[in-house]
């Protein structure tokens, strides 16, 4: 690899590191309670806990980010002046405290957000996200060309962002797959699916794979969603093969159990097949 594409393939991980979004069970100095807040019905407030479990004391900082949802590439960060067309956010109608906290090794605390519906608000769904952003030192990363001397450090920035809805008036959602592929590979197979949704607000659920030969649970894969802006959202994942082939898989998609709507009931089913 010479250097100007080993530059520029490190660009785009710094890109991608910048601004990438960590669930919450997998950002280390940052933990909180809640993968996402929604307020529906007559819900007017709810709680967030952010959790320390590092060895020292942190110090965090909360804001509003805007994300847009891509088709093929999950969320993209909505700069000052683009176009953000297509989305209704929240975060003008929301008030969350405190927007800095400090919090000792092993502690936590909670941090209130409370909604406030304008008296014109039409049936729709809102978005904003929350950022959650330590103070701490960025960790340092050396990484080097093959065969070549040149180094690039990157920093990377313990975050989390976590959707944060408002609901409001009777909302209907609905969703089918299509698109369906199966593909063999040198450690399994790899499945490419597409999921379309249908209606005013956006879906969230988990997806099992399951070999129909054997009945095997493939793969498990947790939080998908598809927002409003999108229609169709664009999915590729591996399939590891453990207990023997497999020629065709039954793809799943289950809504979250706490979703007050569905719970935790299939919103859509296919299969797809190896030519």
């Amino acid at each position: 690899m010479n250097i100007r594409a080993f530059k520029k393939l490190f660009i785009l991980f710094i890109a991608c590191a910048t601004f990438f979004v960590f669930s919450a069970q997998e950002a280390f100095a940052v933990r909180v309670s809640l993968k996402r807040i929604i307020f529906e019905g007559k819900t007017r407030s709810e709680v967030l806990t952010i959790i320390n479990n590092t060895g020292e004391s942190q110090t965090y900082r909360l804001g509003w980010r805007k994300y847009k949802m891509d088709e093929r590439d999950a969320l993209k960060p909505i700069e000052e002046g683009a176009d953000d067309s297509g989305i209704l956010w929240a975060d003008n109608m929301l008030r969350f405290a405190p927007r800095r906290v400090t919090i000792p090794a092993g502690s936590s605390q909670q941090v209130r957000l409370l909604l406030r519906r304008p008296s014109d608000i039409q049936n729709a769904e809102y978005r904003s996200h929350l950022w959650i952003v330590t103070e701490s030192k960025p960790e340092q990363f050396d990484l080097q060309a093959n065969n070549n001397q040149q180094a690039i450090r990157l920093a990377v920035q313990p975050a989390i962002s976590l959707p944060v809805f408002v609901r409001h008036g009777d909302l209907d959602v609905s969703a089918n797959i299509s698109d369906t592929r199966l593909t063999k590979t040198a450690k399994g197979l790899n499945i490419d699916f597409a999921i379309n949704r249908d209606g005013d607000s956006s879906i969230y659920g988990d997806i099992d794979f399951v070999c129909n030969d054997n009945g095997t649970v493939l793969r498990q894969v947790r939080g998908i969603s598809v927002y409003p802006e999108i229609n169709k959202r664009y999915l590729s994942f591996n399939l590891p093969l453990e207990n023997g082939p497999c020629n065709t898989v039954g793809i799943e998609y289950r809504a979250d159990p706490k979703d007050k709507k569905f719970q935790g009931a299939t919103l859509a089913k296919a299969t797809a097949s190896l030519n």
